[in-house]
């Protein structure tokens, strides 16, 4: 397995002498999991991740920006490969250009985000899409088992007209709903952050944990009084 990414990492270095002096260029080796040992390039903000293993018998290449997957390919053309890894990571060609260049390549939702410097921005508000349309989804599938999601969606709503899906993430643990300043999805019980657990009959269980202190309480479903005041607290968390 490591032979076969140095192969790689070495046909690569040979087709663009210039990647041999980015800031990053190594191959990672996981242990226990070698679908997913793969070779890292960055520079800078700019990245790409090579799979030669990874479920596939060609190698995945992921492009990242700020570690953001923005886009991925997938070819034995070494050459077209370099090229396309060049134009992203020397010369910092946005996405919409990228794309250009090479038709075949297809953005993901996050690409129009950063091309306007609204990164973060577009992670959050993709986050809360993605709930959003899983509990429509739960709701078309079985109605009476997922029943819960109607509350989830209407409050969802709410949240959004407060414009909170700009400046928060959302995801899910477990039954819970969870708000925090996190960039990404990994949550623990560090990081600061706002449950909701929906009952149904217009009823949920929210709490916070922020400040090294706990609270929870038993509500309404609405964005108001604990809940509004659980996310304002929140909001003064620095995103991480």
């Amino acid at each position: 397995m490591n032979k076969e990414l140095e192969l790689l990492q070495s046909e690569i270095n040979n087709n663009c002498d210039e990647l041999r002096k980015i800031d990053i260029n190594k191959i990672n080796i996981i242990a226990d999991f070698g679908n997913e040992s793969h070779i890292e390039l960055k520079n800078k903000d700019r990245g790409c991740r090579i799979y030669p293993f990874y479920f596939s018998e060609t190698p995945i290449y992921e492009f990242e920006w700020d570690d953001c997957l923005i886009f991925q390919t997938s070819r034995d053309d070494i050459k077209k490969q370099v090229e396309i890894i060049k134009s992203w990571i020397l010369k910092r060609t946005m996405p919409s250009e990228v794309q250009i260049q090479f038709p075949e390549i297809k953005l993901n939702k996050l690409a129009k985000y950063y091309e306007k410097g609204e990164g973060v921005k577009g992670e959050f508000i993709e986050s809360w899409n993605e709930i959003e349309e899983n509990n429509y989804n739960y709701l078309s599938v079985d109605p009476e088992e997922y029943h819960t999601s109607k509350d989830t969606i209407r409050l969802i709503k709410e949240m959004r007209e407060e414009g909170l899906n700009e400046s928060l993430r959302i995801g899910s643990r477990l039954s819970w709903l969870i708000l925090s300043r996190a960039r990404r999805h990994i949550i623990n019980d560090n990081t600061p952050h706002v449950g909701i657990y929906f009952f149904g009959n217009n009823q949920m269980k929210i709490y916070s944990n922020l400040s090294d202190e706990t609270e929870e309480f038993e509500v309404e479903v609405k964005y108001e009084e604990h809940l509004e005041r659980f996310v304002k607290e929140l909001l003064k968390e620095e995103i991480k």
